[in-house]
């Protein structure tokens, strides 16, 4: 198997006083690994790794392919939605027109 084909999920990027932790899965469509990216400097982890999916490419490889797995998954946008449609048109038309006749007067 290749490396590309392995999927980065459930990622998790947490900051404590500019400490970053890391939290993934590593996944196929049968086999899945919790990997913590601070690990992922280990040889023998990388060799874990490729024995767990059993991958083709060097354990630098795959160091570097899963490096820019998370780097793209990281970048995928969050939409913050918050307040966003806390205004929204809700009321009804006697309402409405109650607010109309009193910016009149």
């Amino acid at each position: 198997m290749l490396c590309e084909n392995l999927k980065v999920v459930n990622l998790n990027i947490t900051e404590d006083n500019y400490e970053y932790k890391a939290l993934f899965r590593l996944c196929t469509e049968s086999v899945c690994m919790d990997i913590d990216l601070a690990k992922i400097t280990d040889e023998s982890f990388l060799n874990e790794i490729k024995n767990t999916f059993q991958l083709e490419e060097s354990p630098e490889e795959i160091k570097e392919i899963i490096m820019q797995k998370v780097m793209d998954a990281s970048s995928i946008e969050s939409h913050v939605s918050e307040g966003k449609s806390c205004c929204k048109e809700n009321t009804d038309e006697k309402t409405q027109r109650g607010i109309d006749s009193l910016s009149t007067s």
